[in-house]
């Protein structure tokens, strides 16, 4: 099921009475259109949902006309540069809750505004085993423990949402031995449908097609640790934060060296089209100053930040990825407008950049915690 928001101006009301000419001139208009595949379905409920200062939670809810048509008078002008309201859409289809990106500026009432939602499809009790787009770590050094940011974007390359059996669940990771304190991150999943037992991290959300961030935290009680990386991983990038000993990485080759930030510079290592490996952390020198060999290196890429935060409600299904120095809110704004980016990119483009760009920004998002 297709989910299309177009907000426009004064066109016929869809789905409910129209509203008097004086409304019209003074409420933003989101008008939308739902879609099955390229059937539009007559009979869903979308609603409507605000975040800031104006009130936050459900403002307005309309069933689809019988052309899959709805529309919304909003309560004020979107305006996320200036903490105003932010606005977005939900809808709810074969047992599974879809959100709209945030609605942050009024320019966007004047483009079409797509989600994309599906049917459902069961999966097996134990979950599947799906490969990941990317994977990103990054770890810091506390002073006692080396704590870990462990970014995926897991993929489902199938035409339906992924969901658990009762008790079960979608996809599970096995997490680095003697990994301790593992809590969930800031990401597309809602935090009741992540846990971590038996050394793994799992996933019960629903899983629509194509990518999904789930991003964790843990600590290692040293550097020179082992990774598993079962399955197929597209892309890999460890980043270890400076300063740190002299480190050989088994299965990753040194890039170079990036600062995320004024004062957090990070040495890279990566590696691409990787099967069923376990990476070798292994420690070759005291804590100490940068290796000379990396000084050949050295380069630096300064991110600007700057988004909506997912919105999702409790106890029912709802679709993973899909809601509402750098401040927290210049984070949350940009990796936004990377949402709005990747949404449209056509699949010809490449995405890995745009991608380990969003991983990173959550990354100093959830280190602003």
């Amino acid at each position: 099921m297709l989910v299309c928001i177009v907000a426009g101006g004064a066109s016929a009301l869809l789905g409910q009475g129209s509203p008097s000419p004086s409304a019209l001139q003074e409420s933003p208009v989101l008008e939308g259109i739902v879609f099955e595949g390229d059937v539009a379905v007559d009979t869903a409920t979308v609603l409507l949902h605000r975040v800031g200062p104006g009130g936050t939670g459900e403002v307005d809810a309309v069933p689809v006309g019988p052309g899959g048509e709805f529309r919304f008078l909003l309560p004020s002008v979107p305006d996320g540069d200036t903490e105003g309201d932010i606005y977005f859409t939900s809808v709810e289809w074969d047992g599974v809750l879809y959100f709209g990106a945030g609605i942050t500026a009024l320019e966007q009432l004047d483009s079409l505004y797509v989600i994309q939602v599906f049917l459902a499809q069961e999966v097996p009790q134990e979950g599947l085993p799906l490969a990941l787009e990317v994977r990103n770590i990054f770890l810091e050094f506390t002073g006692e423990k080396w704590v870990a940011t462990d970014a995926f974007i897991i993929d489902n390359p199938g035409e339906r949402t992924l969901v658990a059996q009762e008790g079960g669940v979608v996809w599970s990771y096995p997490l680095p031995p003697g990994a301790t304190e593992p809590e969930l991150g800031e990401g597309d999943l809602p935090p009741n449908a992540v846990t971590f037992a038996g050394g793994r991290v799992l996933v019960s959300a629903p899983l629509p097609p194509g990518g999904r961030l789930l991003m964790i935290r843990y600590q290692l009680e040293s550097l020179g640790s082992t990774i598993p990386a079962p399955g197929r991983t597209e892309s890999f990038e460890l980043m270890i934060r400076e300063p740190a000993p002299p480190l050989r990485v088994e299965g990753l080759e040194p890039v170079d060296v990036v600062a995320l930030g004024p004062g957090s510079t990070y040495r890279r290592y990566g590696g691409t089209e990787l099967v069923d490996v376990n990476l070798i952390l292994v420690e070759t020198a005291p804590l100490g100053s940068l290796p000379l060999e990396w000084l050949g290196l050295m380069s630096t890429v300064l991110l600007a930040a700057g988004g909506f935060l997912a919105y999702a409600r409790p106890r029912q299904r709802v679709a993973a990825g899909q809601g509402p120095g750098l401040s927290r809110e210049a984070l949350i704004l940009e990796v936004a407008r990377i949402d709005d980016a990747l949404a449209e990119t056509v699949e010809t483009e490449p995405r890995s950049e745009i991608l380990e760009r969003r991983i990173a920004l959550l990354a100093l998002l959830r280190t602003s915690d």
